[in-house]
């Protein structure tokens, strides 16, 4: 009888459990490349590009935990060695650990975006937005009318609500409803002016649809137009599309991402418990000077808020 043996192990060959183990590891992390390369150009590698990659780095150092266990020394090297791209992209690419402040500047307004489930009504997220202060909220998937309404009356008498298509903003001061930019099956893109001390803020809500058979690229292009279109000052909302994405990553002048200016540490927005993908954005404009950005955890919803501290240039 011939028993074959791996090499320096002292065990039998792999044993099938093993070697299908290792062909999943590759083709995930085949599935990451491809992502990571044509980001959403298409439908399929959109698909691809939302892998998190934050998860493949987990799937990868579980795989060298396995392969150090089965004391199989090639594939523990080359499980170890897929394990370090998506690291890399995940620590110093999606996220920004080292950043460093701007020089302070007095911020003039703070806008406040959450994607709040529908679980306004629960005294627990009122409770995390009040805490917040912010001059504006933005607010996604904001529920019942009643709950939006209940919450402006205890913000105080210098709040106003603006409600359109299940989102809402309620702002200090005097709203405006302005154009429907995009309108179709959960898609949303609206014009609302806030006015307060004498001053205009030009908000673009956007509220783009989760499901994975909508392909991002081409309504992110639409927005990309419609901002050139009409220069709003602040574009924000719950795009359901990552911060990297080809559209996303090619604004028109004069406008960049928060996260990008004045942003620090974990950019990740979705899902608050565990994130791994920024899929809430928030876009200045060149009227706007982005004085600080922070995202918030918490668990009353499944998407992390963001906080925008900006000053008027």
């Amino acid at each position: 009888m011939v028993v074959s043996l791996e090499e320096g192990s002292g065990t039998t060959a792999t044993k099938p459990t093993g070697r299908w183990s290792l062909i999943v590891t590759i083709l995930i992390g085949l599935v990451w490349i491809v992502g990571q390369v044509f980001r959403d150009a298409t439908w399929l590698t959109g698909l691809c590009f939302y892998v998190p990659s934050p998860l493949v780095t987990l799937v990868f150092l579980a795989a060298t935990i396995f392969e150090i266990r089965r004391r199989h020394r090639r594939a523990v090297w080359l499980t170890a060695c897929l394990t370090l791209p998506p690291l890399v992209v995940a620590v110093f690419v999606e996220n920004r650990p080292f950043a460093t402040r701007p020089a302070p500047v007095a911020a003039d307004f703070r806008v406040v975006h959450w994607n709040v489930a529908s679980r306004l009504r629960w005294s627990g997220a009122m409770d995390v937005m009040r805490a917040l202060h912010a001059d504006v909220y933005v607010l996604s998937e904001a529920g019942h009318p009643d709950g939006v309404v209940t919450y402006c009356e205890i913000l105080g008498d210098d709040y106003q609500t603006a409600q359109f298509a299940g989102l809402a903003v309620v702002a200090r001061g005097s709203l405006r409803l302005g154009e429907t930019l995009l309108e179709r099956r959960r898609t949303m893109v609206k014009l609302v002016d806030w006015h307060h001390a004498g001053r205009t803020l030009k908000l673009m809500v956007v509220d783009l649809p989760s499901e994975l058979n909508v392909a991002r690229d081409p309504v992110l292009r639409e927005i990309n137009a419609l901002i050139e279109q009409h220069q709003p000052d602040l574009v924000i909302g719950d795009f359901n599309a990552p911060r990297r994405s080809w559209g996303l990553s090619q604004l028109p002048d004069g406008y960049r991402h928060a996260f990008d200016t004045v942003g620090r540490g974990c950019g990740y927005t979705w899902p608050s418990f565990a994130p791994m993908l920024a899929i809430d954005q928030c876009v200045t404009g060149p009227r706007i000077a982005p004085v600080n950005y922070e995202l918030r955890t918490t668990l009353a919803s499944d998407h992390r808020l963001q906080v925008f501290d900006g000053a008027w240039r």
